[in-house]
């Protein structure tokens, strides 16, 4: 039919977008925040993960890494978006703070994704653009030369364009995801006077995978893996979740997870789900050198969600 033969032309031109995209070139620059609630909820990293379970998204996160570390990140991310069926599409906004050392980061983002729904099977490409802001505040600094011609003495605030392509397919209770951010690689210029300071985001590269499944009914098991690279450094994430499913009208469920991030930390975390939200928290044990200075990070999150579709993304049930 029409709408099988549009989501094939768009899925197909997408896919090799992406792909040509995946092949990154060497940059250096800062890491996007890290986030231990790395999930196909989150529309920052990956706007395509906006087709899920529920029409409706709002969804906060703060995490504060590295307790007890001077200068170490403060992160708060909100996410929202809404499915609309007839348009096979999902709109939402993402807006981020980050604040690490002298420089606050932040991004107000438009998401837009096409549910090339198949069947079961949702081949979703998206597109996210937008803002990021950056404010470095030179007089927390201490350069090496008094009067550096490349240092602002004072704060000054930068803006550039942004742009991300993301792709990502579903089945049941299996999710994997692809996207490429920060495309333009910016550069965000701070200007004193005659002194010019200079901030550039790097491309970042995310992937992701995860597979719900069905213990029976009461039960599940989840595991999920993610990589996110900006062609300087890499970070590996695997979490194993189990919960308890379908307790009551009200009370949905409740899970534990334990994941570990590769030479970086060790990660236990617990969220319970009732009707209308879920609530989520995680704990990072340090396994690097900064466990001398910190005594771990904490995340906590809050998703809203309204108008279930989850008979959409039905997971298998082990026998």
């Amino acid at each position: 039919n029409s709408r099988e033969k549009m989501s094939n032309t768009i899925t197909y031109w997408w896919f090799i977008v992406v792909t040509l995209l995946l092949c990154p070139a060497l940059v250096f620059a800062q890491q996007d925040p890290q986030f231990s609630f790395h999930n196909e909820f989150n529309s920052y990293t990956n706007p395509s993960f906006m087709v899920n379970d529920y029409k409706l998204n709002v969804i906060a996160q703060y995490r504060r890494q590295w307790v007890g570390f001077d200068g170490a990140p403060n992160t708060t991310l909100v996410n929202a978006s809404y499915r609309v069926d007839k348009a096979w599409s999902a709109f939402g906004v993402s807006v981020l703070w980050d604040k690490l050392g002298a420089q606050t980061s932040g991004a107000a983002l438009f998401n837009y994704a096409f549910d090339g729904k198949i069947g079961e099977h949702h081949i979703v490409p998206g597109i996210q653009m937008g803002a990021l802001f950056n404010t470095l505040d030179g007089s927390q600094l201490n350069p090496i030369q008094e009067g550096d011609p490349n240092i602002v003495a004072e704060k000054s605030n930068g803006v550039a364009f942004d742009l991300g392509l993301s792709l990502a397919y579903r089945f049941r209770g299996l999710a994997v995801g692809f996207s490429a951010n920060h495309l333009p690689a910016p550069t965000i210029e701070f200007e004193e006077g005659s002194t010019l300071s200079e901030y550039t985001v790097a491309r970042h590269y995310y992937a992701y995978v995860s597979y719900e499944a069905l213990l029976g009914r009461y039960f599940r098991l989840k595991p999920i893996a993610s990589l996110k690279t900006d062609a300087a450094s890499t970070q590996f994430d695997q979490q194993l979740w189990f919960g308890v499913r379908d307790i009551g009208r009200i009370f949905d469920g409740a899970s534990i997870g334990l994941g570990y991030r590769l030479d970086d930390a060790v990660i236990v975390a617990t969220e319970i789900k009732l009707n209308w939200f879920t609530i989520g928290y995680s704990y990072d044990f340090t396994t690097n050198g900064l466990n001398s200075y910190s005594s771990g990070s904490h995340e906590m999150y809050l998703r809203v969600h309204m108008f279930s579709k989850t008979k959409e993304f039905k997971p298998n049930t082990l026998d």
